[in-house]
């Protein structure tokens, strides 16, 4: 396998180190003085799914992976797994809830995905950036809500709950921001 030097490790990538395969979760890359330059990663396990926190220096190698890519549709999830099925082939399969907590909150009947596979087994799915959702249910605005940049608390269709104009109402669809999970748009 080809090596990379830390610094080109970026959310959504994986490698290996120590014999162990590794999803970036979360990059920083710190800089002190004249030091040499530190990679600070938060990383997931990909074969026990535990997060851990890696720290590299600026060149330090690791070795790539590579992945196959697969489009995929979300079908439903139950209280352990979320169901999709292959674009391609129709092929259905199941990935444990605890490995898509976050993305799980964007995710709508039917949403498409792409579903990153290290052999035969499912690493990680990527969602937009920008997701269109239902409003579930939030309060209606009270008269004399005029403050700039007002908001309140919406539920959305997959039980998610972030906050909202005072203008959006219960099923309207937003756009919501998949990486922050904010408001970006009434939809």
């Amino acid at each position: 396998m080809a090596e990379v030097i830390s610094t080109q490790l970026r959310k959504g990538t994986v490698f290996k180190f120590n014999n162990k395969v590794y999803l970036v979760q979360d990059y920083k890359h710190i800089k002190k003085g004249r030091s040499l330059a530190i990679v600070r990663l938060k990383v997931r396990d990909v074969e026990s799914g535990s997060t851990v926190e890696k720290t590299f220096t600026s060149n330090e190698k690791v070795e790539s992976v590579s992945l196959d890519h697969k489009s995929a549709q979300f079908l439903y999830s139950d209280n352990e797994f979320s169901y999709f099925m292959d674009s391609s082939d129709f092929n259905q399969f199941q990935i444990e809830n605890k490995r898509i907590e976050w993305e799980k909150n964007f995710l709508s009947e039917g949403a498409n995905v792409r579903v990153l596979w290290l052999q035969d087994k499912v690493v990680h799915i990527e969602i937009s950036k920008k997701v269109k959702l239902k409003v579930k249910y939030t309060e209606h605005a009270v008269s004399g809500d005029t403050a700039i940049s007002a908001t309140k608390k919406a539920e959305l269709e997959t039980g998610f709950e972030l906050q909202v104009p005072l203008f959006i109402g219960i099923n309207d669809f937003i756009i919501v921001n998949s990486e922050k999970g904010n408001y970006v748009s009434k939809g």
